[in-house]
């Protein structure tokens, strides 16, 4: 059961980081896109809104997945290894929030685009940056219980 729990987990974890990889790669087009086109419209590539929105949902569906049936497996434990993950967790969401912050606080103000076109955008972004905070909390679990589980394995009654 541990085995198939550990695999399951390394399996749902590989995907949601195959997600992450799939939409911070994307992001970071747009995001010179945006910059080299401060103030107007820019048209969004279809492939590149759809490799988003397939990868935000394929990355939710393993994470919910991931939370109600599998667990973190007992066996991962480290506790310099724990702090990168956490680490890389941290990293990860920032330029969600850059990307976000771009596009909010000085590419909106000034556009003139019309509802529908701004909706669909904004509901993308929502929907992306929400899958980077799921995958940002998933890697900070797994962080998490690393270094307690190293912690506890030391006998340090710190934790």
């Amino acid at each position: 059961m541990s085995d198939r729990n550990s695999r399951r987990y390394l399996v749902l974890l590989l995907v949601q980081t195959l997600c992450a990889i799939v939409v911070l790669s994307n992001m970071r087009g747009i995001f010179l896109l945006l910059i080299d086109n401060i103030g107007t419209v820019v048209t969004a590539s279809l492939g590149g809104a759809s490799q988003m929105m397939l990868a935000v949902v394929i990355g939710q569906a393993c994470y919910w997945w991931r939370l109600r049936h599998v667990t973190i497996p007992a066996s991962y434990r480290g506790l310099v290894i724990g702090h990168l993950v956490s680490f890389a967790a941290r990293i990860g969401f920032i330029f969600g929030g850059a990307l976000f912050s771009l596009y909010y606080l000085r590419h909106v103000p000034v556009l003139d685009l019309g509802y529908l076109d701004l909706s669909w955008r904004g509901a993308l972004l929502i929907a992306v940056i929400f899958a980077l905070y799921c995958y940002t909390l998933e890697l900070e679990r797994l962080g998490n219980a690393m270094q307690v589980r190293a912690m506890q394995a030391k006998g340090d009654s710190r934790i």
